[in-house]
């Protein structure tokens, strides 16, 4: 499956969700459908190229994830996201493994090594962090859909259970390029003191979990 889209986030501390969906109720927008917990695991090479990338503030660059919802391990996917300044493209894969919590990590590691990129390995991928974290779905005119991030949290790799909370809340829209004036419209009649900012959930999380001592 491939998305094309623009993003635009807005990241407030802890505890904002409530500012933020009064915000999207006032101006239009409905819950598309029941809030869902989103787990990852992100991939970089051995340099950490994607994690520079992004704090370099290099226009393209993207990002390799495995990602299941609700704790469905029936139901993983493979993500390939690619970024050009505020454009979007993702190319993504549904894929089988088996249902197993405790060899998680073993059998993606398999199957990314020996199916996925297996003839266009360029790189020594490695496998780096997890985040999980619980999302809201918003959705206005068929036009503009927004989510609502909160409860952020990160772990190592070598140990899941004792993950670090960003303790931030995060308001995105994602829209089709084509939609982009429509946007800026709503934008400037609407954002009175707000600024789009750059956010990566794996370049906050890779940069925390550094600073804390924990090996990737």
């Amino acid at each position: 499956m491939n998305e094309n889209r623009i993003e635009k986030k807005f990241v407030l501390g802890k505890f904002k969700d409530d500012f933020f969906k009064k915000f999207l109720l006032v101006n239009g927008f409905t819950k598309q459908y029941p809030d869902r917990i989103i787990s990852s695991i992100y991939l970089d090479t051995a340099n950490y190229d994607f994690a520079k990338d992004n704090i370099n503030g290099v226009s393209e660059r993207k990002k390799i994830r495995f990602r299941w919802y609700n704790n469905n391990l029936d139901d993983i996917y493979v993500e390939e996201k690619n970024k050009r300044n505020f454009n979007v493209w993702k190319n993504i894969e549904k894929i089988s493994l088996p249902n197993n919590e405790k060899n998680l990590l073993e059998n993606l590691k398999e199957y990314f090594h020996k199916v996925k990129f297996k003839s266009k390995n360029n790189f020594n991928y490695k496998f780096i962090l997890r985040t999980n974290y619980k999302r809201s779905y918003w959705l206005s005119n068929n036009k503009i859909r927004a989510t609502i991030d909160i409860d952020i949290n990160a772990s190592s790799l070598n140990n899941f259970s004792k993950p670090i909370y960003l303790g931030d809340t995060v308001l995105e829209f994602k829209f089709h390029p084509k939609h982009e004036k429509f946007f800026r419209d709503f934008f400037s009649k609407r954002f009175y003191n707000l600024r789009t900012q750059k956010y990566s959930k794996y370049v906050r999380s890779f940069l925390e979990l550094e600073n804390s001592g924990l090996n990737f």
